[in-house]
Order: C-alpha cells, then sequence, then structure tokens
C-alpha cells in the first residue's frame, strides 16, 4: 500500500504497465485481517495484526454508519458505495454543483434560509475501515459561510436516514 498509494506514487502504474486502484489493496487487507481475526488474530511469529487505534469496525461493511467530527465525515462502507451514499444525500440537501468521480470530489451548493448560497467541498479519502470525507464550505455570496458542523449534522443524518429505509 505503501508503494502504490495515490499520495506517494506517480500515476499508480506498476512496473507491468497496470494500473493500480488502492481501494482493492485496502479490501485485500480487510479479508486479510478478517481471516487473522477468526484465529484471534496471531500470525506464526506471534504478532497481532489488529491495531488497537482507529475505530472498531467489521471489515466487511455489512451496514453503512456515518458521522462527522467538525470538519470530516466518517462513513463505513468503502469508497465507492460512500460516494453514491453521499451524493444521494447532498442531493436531498442541496443542488449538486459538480461531481467527480475520478478524483473523489463532490460539490454541493447549499442555500441557507436567511443566510448566503453556500459551496459545501467534500473529498473522499478511502480508509482501511470505511471512508473519509473531508468537508470545506465557503459562501459564494458577499455574507459570511455559516458554521460546518450543523450542515455536517444535516448530511450525516440524511446518509443515515437513506440507509435504514433502504435496509428496511
Amino acid at each position: 500500500m505503501r508503494r502504490h498509494h495515490p499520495d506517494v506514487a506517480d500515476l499508480n502504474v506498476a512496473s507491468d504497465g497496470l494500473v493500480l486502484d488502492p481501494a482493492i489493496l485496502t479490501e485485500a487487507y480487510a479479508l486479510i485481517v478478517a481471516e487473522f481475526s477468526k484465529t484471534d488474530g496471531a500470525t506464526a511469529s506471534g504478532n497481532d495484526l489488529r491495531q488497537d487505534s482507529g475505530p472498531q469496525i467489521s471489515h466487511s461493511f455489512p451496514t453503512v454508519v456515518a458521522n462527522h467530527d467538525g470538519d470530516t465525515i466518517w462513513i463505513e462502507a468503502p469508497p465507492d458505495e460512500a460516494y453514491q451514499r453521499l451524493l444521494d444525500a447532498a442531493a436531498c440537501l442541496g443542488g449538486i454543483g459538480h461531481v467527480d468521480r475520478t478524483n473523489e470530489l463532490l460539490e454541493v451548493i447549499v442555500r441557507f434560509e436567511g443566510g448566503p448560497s453556500c459551496s459545501l467541498l467534500m473529498t473522499l479519502q478511502g480508509r482501511i475501515y470505511g471512508t473519509e470525507i473531508f468537508c470545506e464550505i465557503e459562501s459564494i455570496e458577499a455574507l459570511p459561510a455559516p458554521p460546518l458542523a450543523p450542515v455536517l449534522d444535516e448530511l450525516v443524518n440524511l446518509l443515515n436516514a437513506s440507509h435504514q429505509a433502504s435496509a428496511s
């Protein structure tokens, strides 16, 4: 993963000319960790592959759970599923301004009652246990942008509600 991660690799092209997708490496690692978890996580050398830090989330992504920490949304789903769910929820929040699945970017134009229209820019980053969505809000009018946290509260509510509706 370190060799092929998009932040460090040149165009993620392998020596044989194949384009490598870090999401596939992440999924493969999750499967390996899941197998080791079945045997208490022990390897032949006795090392534990499971990490004690970070969210303790199922590797198989059976459900979607979304939450945020003020400027980053966490979705318990692989990037492609997270992107689609985010796109569906964002369409309920405002008007879709820009969709770029290749670079995992999504922009939503949100209009606040008594306030400005704003651009909510979301950048997705796949992680081993799910997807992080880094969020920024900027006013596109002469008024200052509102705080980001309440906007993310509503977006997370929409994400969780859409998952609950599809699960039932």
